[in-house]
């Protein structure tokens, strides 16, 4: 399979908003104070879904919303009108519930809100997301002192995010790096990240031809799977966000192969 299903076009467009958001987070991280205590958190959930307050506040995504809506309009000029019509039309009470049900990947709402609205169906959720992610990198960097102390199972000990994505660094040492928060953690070599069958029988390798930077890691307990990148073959340090998007062939080659949530 080729690995570069991925438009050359969509590339850039993600990595100017990875660029942008980059931007934000340090812009926000000079205002937003992020003191967790990993005393008043359970181990075994995730940190966002056990915070008392939103780690988001309203007028910062608002800020954030607009910035992604710029990089958007700049990188494809077609959707200027429909995202100024869509963000000029944003209320309080809209910019709340956008960050609640982001916060949850409530895609419902968000087709809801695009229907009501005569938008693109994918349009609001994808700016939503985006602008989300921000406040996730910065929740990230708050929880980086103790997180390889969590043991959340199937998830990220950060935000939630089901795993899909890990590393092989030098030494042979595996982290699973969360595309929503940029999280990354200690995982153990031969241990299914899905259901911890660490039987290593059980686990399996598929490579690409095409492909010497990354592979899948198959479980056949649960029957699901963890795209593997090894950084040592990279040219160049890369996001998760980018990592998971550039390895978006291995996902379809799992599927095909009937793996995964739902095969």
């Amino acid at each position: 399979m080729n690995p570069n299903v991925v438009s050359e076009e969509y590339l850039n467009l993600q990595k100017a908003i990875i660029n942008k958001q980059d931007d934000l987070r340090e812009r926000f991280q000079a205002v937003l104070n992020l003191n967790l205590s990993k005393n008043e958190l359970n181990g075994e959930i995730p940190v966002l879904p056990q915070l008392k307050g939103s780690p988001v506040p309203g007028e910062l995504y608002r800020e954030s919303i607009k910035e992604i809506e710029s990089v958007l309009s700049e990188q494809q000029p077609e959707l200027r009108e429909e995202l100024s019509r869509l963000t000029a039309n944003l209320t309080d009470e809209d910019i709340l519930k956008w960050i609640k049900e982001s916060v949850t990947y409530n895609t419902a709402y968000f087709q809801t809100f695009a229907d009501k609205n005569e938008l693109s169906a994918w349009l609001p959720h994808f700016l939503a997301e985006q602008a989300l992610r921000p406040f996730m990198h910065l929740l990230a960097q708050a929880c980086r002192p103790f997180i390889n102390e969590f043991e959340v199972m199937g998830t990220c000990p950060c935000c939630g995010e089901p795993h899909r994505l890990g590393k092989i660094e030098n030494k042979g040492r595996k982290f699973l790096y969360c595309p929503r928060c940029e999280t990354e953690w200690k995982q153990r070599r031969l241990q299914c990240v899905h259901c911890g069958d660490d039987r290593h029988e059980h686990l399996f390798y598929i490579t690409i031809k095409e492909d010497e930077t990354a592979k899948l890691e198959v479980c056949e307990t649960c029957n699901n799977y963890l795209k593997l990148v090894e950084t040592k073959k990279l040219l160049e340090k890369k996001t998760a966000a980018l990592l998971d998007l550039e390895t978006i062939h291995l996902d379809f080659v799992a599927q095909e192969e009937g793996y995964g949530e739902g095969q």
